[in-house]
């Protein structure tokens, strides 16, 4: 029987609009693209996500990535808790599932100078019963430990949790680990898909 759902964040209940912040910021074109490649999809992102490195340092090794946009690339980091943007439906959604009486987690990569800059914090943080960032822990998915610790810190069986994420390599994860999963696209395909799974 499902008891706890398990959000992600980023692309679930937030717009990860990186692209669209660079844009705001001017830049635009081949900078766009080179700064792109040294920071969001650079090989340090998923070190920034981790958070063993801090921010600072990690900014500075993308800018070495490419010094001609080292400029461009402070600037991004410079706003970088502007990246995500909550979905308007994100806070109504969860408290919907909340009255039914599930339990609501989140688990979710996300850098501590990321999560730590977005102003005003998201609205819907206040009803999760539990969560776990990367930058806490320190540990990223698909890994299988940062799953662990969210199961062990509150006590979930992970045959009573279902957890909602874009990216299908983070969903086979929790399921290596007994959780059911539903790869996310829209709200609507993934509240019939908990429809099914809930009334099993």
């Amino acid at each position: 029987m499902i008891r706890h759902l398990v959000f992600d964040i980023g692309m679930v209940l937030v717009d990860f609009r990186w692209r669209d912040l660079m844009q705001e910021l001017g830049i635009t074109g081949e900078a766009l693209e080179h700064t792109a490649r040294a920071t969001v999809q650079g090989p340090y992102w998923n070190e920034f996500d981790r958070s063993r490195i801090s921010g600072e340092e990690i900014r500075e090794m993308c800018c070495a990535l490419d010094p001609a946009y080292a400029p461009q690339i402070r600037l991004y980091f410079d706003h970088i808790g502007e990246i995500c943007r909550e979905y308007p439906y994100s806070y109504e959604w969860l408290r919907s599932y909340k009255e039914k009486g599930y339990g609501i987690y989140l688990l979710s990569n996300y850098a501590r100078l990321s999560f730590e800059s977005v102003r005003p914090p998201f609205s819907f943080l206040s009803l999760a019963d539990g969560r776990v960032i990367s930058y806490e822990v320190q540990e990223i998915k698909p890994e299988p430990a940062i799953y662990r610790v969210l199961l062990e810190k509150y006590s979930l069986i992970p045959e009573e949790c279902v957890f909602i994420d874009d990216n299908s390599a983070n969903i086979d994860t929790a399921r290596s680990l007994g959780m059911q999963g539903i790869v996310h696209r829209n709200r609507e395909e993934t509240d019939r898909a908990l429809s099914s799974l809930l009334t099993l």
